[in-house]
């Protein structure tokens, strides 16, 4: 007797169970079998809010919903809903605020963004320079020492490594003026000290 097993090789194949769908609450979404986002984090008032999760959930997807490069269809992509039926549908919520304001333009965001390697095609200059220019709130000197700006300070920005350009944005950032600020990815190129250091600063 001859039994033949048929198994594919080399672990080619691995199953992955997804978890269900919600049926409801959708916030966002792209197009029809496009991305969806369900629910929304809630800020609050002088509070650090972190978002944790792997690769493809809508972590940066929701800083550029906060920060208004995106607006909320409620998952009606074809005939998206206006800033008065978003506030009418968080209404109760601290995010019916939030959006109410942002319809108004009464919300100042400040969006530090994910891929820093990008910075050197929207802007040119030396680091001190464009740092000088956007200190709103005398944060610079502080900031800086922080991150250890000084030994780049003379430096253009296109010649700067990728955890340079992470410190140099992420002080942009800070020493801005804002009702809320944004920074998605702020620990990437950075090594364990200057996680440390980025953390402190954005609290």
């Amino acid at each position: 007797m001859r039994i033949c097993v048929k198994k594919c090789p080399f672990k080619a194949i691995s199953i992955v169970n997804l978890p269900d769908e919600l049926q409801k609450e959708c916030t966002h979404r792209f197009g029809p079998n496009a991305f969806k986002l369900f629910r929304l984090p809630v800020p609050s008032s002088g509070n650090v809010l972190g978002l944790l999760g792997k690769n493809g959930i809508g972590k940066s997807t929701v800083l550029k919903i906060f920060s208004g490069e995106i607006k909320l269809n409620l998952g009606e992509f074809i005939n998206p809903p206006n800033y008065s039926e978003i506030v009418r549908y968080f209404r109760g919520s601290t995010l019916q605020t939030y959006f109410q304001r942002m319809s108004e333009e009464k919300l100042k965001v400040i969006h530090k963004p994910q891929y820093v390697d990008k910075i050197p095609k929207v802007t040119s200059g030396k680091v001190g320079e464009l740092l000088g220019k956007i200190d709103e709130q005398d944060r610079l000197a502080k900031i800086s020492e922080m991150f250890q700006l000084n030994v780049i300070w003379d430096r253009q920005i296109e010649v700067l490594s990728g955890g340079e350009l992470q410190r140099v944005a992420l002080a942009a950032a800070i020493c801005r003026e804002a009702d809320v600020y944004l920074f998605d990815e702020p620990s990437s190129y950075l090594d364990v000290k200057q996680r440390l250091e980025a953390a402190k600063a954005i609290r």
